[in-house]
């Protein structure tokens, strides 16, 4: 089989073409975005097993020799440039995906993902492939206010409760093709956050639809991200400042359960606050998620916010006195807070390697 796109996969089943056919955004959707940062093109052809087997598939990349503008002058660039065979098992789908790295990078994660797109083959002689934009290569100026959420749960204390470990970098978290699992993106914007307040400039507008602006923290390595959270959800930044709710991750992987992580994936610590904490509240999974994760209530023992020892699971269902909850998951989930006659409805990213922390504000 030969699978012609300008993707150009050779396989062992005979001579049969089929074309593998990008379909951009459209004309409106293409003119508010800027690809001039993409630097290299990568391409899964997965197997039938995948991702069941989630080593059923072989990678083929491009480093692009020129900036591509536009969807279509990437389109143009990458057109023929790509030989690879498809898997034993026959061909399951394809995916796609742009970024501002090198093919060489020892890992992804680095690099911001400007685009990308999967399609299933389903037979036949042709597979469409529908591109997704994920964030916009024009850069923007960010100013973030990273905030300690054990701390704070503490003092109620914005000054108190400020993050000053590591550095911090801009991000974005987007679901992987083919399973529930979200990727994050990020890592070249960053700065140290030794003051407190990090100024940042890089990708941050325009986060395509299945996606979230995210703030990635890397202490010995990356170890935390979260999206950021909507205006009317921040507990201490002021006008155009980005939140950024942090956990101590001694404190966050000492928490994590490792059965539930081994089940659902990452640790993502909620507070319940008023501006104080919040007990009583109850956190649901919304319905169309509710495999994606569970939901689990925390105490925090003295001493926690300074970074020891760690929180400890609640036997009853619903927040005690310091607001806590967690959700195990690794993907994008929508859930319900309800508490006193209130509630709030927000969608988080999990990561099945890094911890992400957030606020709930009633």
């Amino acid at each position: 089989m030969i699978l012609a796109l300008g993707l150009a996969l050779g396989g062992c089943w005979g001579e049969k073409a089929i074309d593998v056919n990008l379909v951009l955004p459209s004309a409106a959707v293409s003119a508010t975005y800027d690809t001039s940062c993409v630097t290299a093109v990568e391409i899964y052809v997965d197997g039938k097993n995948y991702p069941t087997d989630d080593n059923d598939f072989l990678r083929d990349c491009i480093d692009l020799t020129k900036p591509g503008a536009t969807f279509q002058d990437i389109k143009n660039q990458i057109h023929g440039q790509f030989d690879t065979k498809i898997p034993t098992s026959g061909l399951g789908g394809i995916e796609l995906f742009a970024y501002n790295g090198s093919c060489g990078a020892s890992r992804h994660r680095d690099y911001d993902l400007i685009f990308y797109g999967s399609a299933s083959y389903t037979g036949g002689d042709e597979l469409t492939l529908p591109i997704t934009p994920n964030i916009n290569c024009t850069p923007l100026d960010v100013t973030i206010r990273p905030i300690d959420i054990l701390k704070y749960v503490k003092t109620q204390n914005c000054a108190m409760s400020t993050w000053t470990l590591g550095k911090i970098a801009l991000s974005t978290l987007s679901p992987l093709p083919f399973t529930d699992e979200t990727y994050w993106w990020g890592g070249q914007s960053s700065a140290p956050a030794t003051t407190g307040l990090v100024t940042l400039r890089g990708a941050a507008r325009d986060v395509g639809p299945n996606s979230c602006l995210a703030i990635g923290l890397y202490t010995d390595d990356w170890n935390e991200v979260t999206c950021t959270p909507p205006a009317d959800q921040r507990m201490c930044a002021t006008g155009a400042e980005v939140e950024a709710p942090m956990i101590n991750d001694i404190v966050g992987y000492a928490t994590g359960d490792p059965s539930i992580i081994n089940q659902y994936g990452g640790l993502v610590v909620g507070a319940v606050v008023g501006p104080g904490p919040i007990a009583g509240a109850t956190v649901t999974i919304d319905p169309d998620y509710a495999d994606r994760g569970k939901v689990v209530y925390f105490d925090m023992p003295p001493g926690v916010e300074n970074g020891t020892g760690a929180l400890t699971a609640r036997a009853e269902q619903m927040t005690g006195p310091t607001g806590r909850f967690g959700i195990y998951t690794m993907s994008i989930v929508r859930f319900t807070v309800t508490a006193g006659g209130k509630t709030m409805k927000r969608t988080v990213g999990g990561n099945e390697d890094a911890l992400t922390a957030l606020f709930i504000k009633l």
